[in-house]
């Protein structure tokens, strides 16, 4: 399922192919959009390098975020290629609910902004190099 053309709409289409790769716990067919040499960096721990380390990661965040009962969603905000290059502007979201499992204004939400720097291979497809994420401070209630 690769990206084959950089455009908005595209893209829309990956945040949520990737949205269900991520409920459907698939960390493999997540890293399959990577680079074989990607990185990934987020806050709280060293970068990452390569769809093994990328797999292990996402098959973690799958694992904690599914035992915590909660939901994510990625927002597309901001796009631009040229050439080979492009990049992608998100926040991700993750709802934790409170005690229950119930989803309200009582439950907890964690947002990170992300960028992702793409590149297309000799085949024509666009793959994630570079995904650098970073915690965006809470909403004021």
């Amino acid at each position: 399922m690769p990206l084959t053309a950089f455009t908005h709409e595209q893209l829309q289409q990956f945040t949520r192919a990737f949205e269900n790769l991520f409920d459907d716990a698939d960390p493999a067919s997540m890293t399959s959009y990577y680079t074989e040499n990607a990185q990934l960096m987020a806050d709280g721990m060293q970068p990452i390098h390569g769809h093994a380390a990328i797999t292990e990661f996402w098959h973690t965040a799958i694992t904690r975020t599914a035992a915590a009962g909660a939901q994510r969603t990625i927002r597309l905000h901001e796009s631009h290629s040229s050439g080979d290059l492009g990049y992608a502007l998100c926040t991700v979201t993750v709802c934790i609910p409170r005690a229950g499992g119930i989803a309200d204004a009582d439950s907890t939400s964690i947002a990170v902004w992300d960028a992702t720097i793409w590149r297309r291979d000799p085949k024509g497809s666009w793959r994630i190099a570079v995904d650098i994420s970073t915690p965006l401070p809470p909403a004021a209630t």
